[in-house]
């Protein structure tokens, strides 16, 4: 493998631990109380989704109905979502608290703060520089999903 591509690939693999060092470290999002990036990422789909139920808040997370329903029992407790019944007595919807809304806002006003250089960026990128780079990822995309699939 030549150097350049080499150096490449190494620089790709730094930004994907430090994103996961990221990811595991909470955040408080303006209750005090710390917040993993699962936890709110649930708050924003469930803010996102109304009338979200257990199972479509899994599909979406990409998680098991059981992992998700551990996550919800948590969040309730912690009163930033409530669950209710609307067309059954099986199916539970969620929805967000105040202090879950707030939560939330915080989250969309930190999403926004965190990706200003990556629109600056894309805001001077070429068309052709663009379709690139969306081409890239999402080989790499695609690569990395084969290779959770097979381990």
């Amino acid at each position: 493998m030549n150097k350049e591509l080499h150096s490449i690939i190494d620089l790709f693999i730094r930004i994907l631990h430090l994103y996961s060092v990221l990811d595991k470290k909470p955040k408080d999002f303006g209750t005090g109380d710390l917040l993993y990036v699962s936890e709110i990422h649930a708050i924003h789909a469930i803010a996102s989704n109304p009338e979200i139920n257990l199972t479509q808040l899994a599909e979406l997370s990409g998680v098991t109905k059981g992992a998700i329903s551990q996550m919800v029992k948590r969040l309730v407790s912690k009163r930033y979502i409530a669950r209710y019944k609307v067309r059954n007595k099986k199916e539970v919807n969620l929805r967000l608290s105040d202090k879950g809304f707030l939560i939330n806002q915080h989250y969309e006003n930190f999403e926004k703060e965190r990706f200003v250089f990556a629109e600056k960026l894309y805001e001077n990128a070429s068309q052709g520089d663009i379709t690139l780079i969306r081409n890239l990822f999402g080989i790499i995309y695609e690569n990395m999903k084969q290779m959770a699939e097979i381990n």
